[in-house]
Parts: structure tokens; sequence; C-alpha cells
């Protein structure tokens, strides 16, 4: 009596191993389909497409503010977009256009404020603008850590120790 148990026992035991060996164990939850390394670079690649053609499709011709070449019209400009950024909606739009076309980073206070303004095209046009400084810095994170002196700076947290 005790061996058809044993048999049915071991079995069982085998076909769960076989199951684990030979089947991959995907998350509970989670499609199969989705953790193919494939399918997300297929995402990636359809993500990309659309902000190129998002990006593609603003017209950068419209009414803009003139660039700066100096340092005191980038102060006068910077000043400038300020001032439109407290301004009518159509203001703020030109605000981020404009920081868009300039691409300096001392726009990076406003387009952050024009993330959260209350109307819909300035948003879109301030994420957009915000594109341009996503990612790795220019040059790599070393060059971006250089100090004035060619010495690499520390890390914020080792900084504040000293």
């Amino acid at each position: 009596m005790g061996a058809p148990i044993a048999a049915f026992l071991t079995l069982l035991l085998s076909l769960l191993l076989l199951r684990r060996l030979v089947f991959k164990p995907v998350a509970p939850g989670i499609d199969g389909a989705l953790l193919d390394g494939s399918a997300i670079a297929a995402l990636n690649r359809d993500r990309l497409q659309q902000l190129e053609e998002r990006s593609s499709a603003m017209v950068l011709d419209q009414h803009l503010l003139p660039l700066p070449e100096t340092s005191q019209q980038a102060r006068e400009l910077l000043i400038e977009l300020t001032r439109l950024s407290h301004g009518s909606s159509e203001e703020r739009s030109l605000a981020m256009r404009t920081c868009r076309a300039w691409g300096d980073r001392r726009c990076l206070p406003l387009l952050r404020r024009g993330q959260r303004d209350l109307s819909a095209p300035v948003a879109l046009l301030a994420s957009i603008a915000l594109e341009v400084f996503r990612g790795e810095p220019q040059g790599g994170y070393l060059t971006a850590a250089v100090t004035a002196d060619d010495k690499v700076s520390l890390p914020r947290n080792v900084a504040r120790m000293r």
C-alpha cells in the first residue's frame, strides 16, 4: 500500500522539478511577453518616434524673442522671460518657446514652473523643452563634475561631510 503512494509522490515531485527547470518562472501578474527584450525595445523605439514627431510638429518659426549673443543680453533675456512667465497664457507660451529655442540651463527653473502651468499648451511646451536636458550631461558625467581648477569634485554627500 505504501509503494503506490511513494511512486505517486515521486512522480509529482519530478513533474514539479521538470516544470521549474524547463519553463522559466514568470512573475505573478506580469505577462510573459512583456519580459521579452525585443518588445521593450519596440516600445522604446515607438516612444522615441512619437517624441520626434511631436517636436518636429512644433513650429519654431513662430514669434520668438531675439536670442542673446553676449552675457549682458543673456541676463536681459532671462529677466524678460521671467516677466513673461508671470503674464498671460500667450506670454507664458512665448516664454516657453523662447526657452526651448535658447536651450540654456539658466531656463530650467522657468521650464519646471511651466510644467506645472494651468494652461495645457504651456505645460506641453515646457515638457518638450525639458527633453533636451534629460539624460547624461554633455561631455559625460566626469567632465560635468570637474571644478574650475581641473580637480574632480567630490560627490555631494562626501562634500557635505568635510
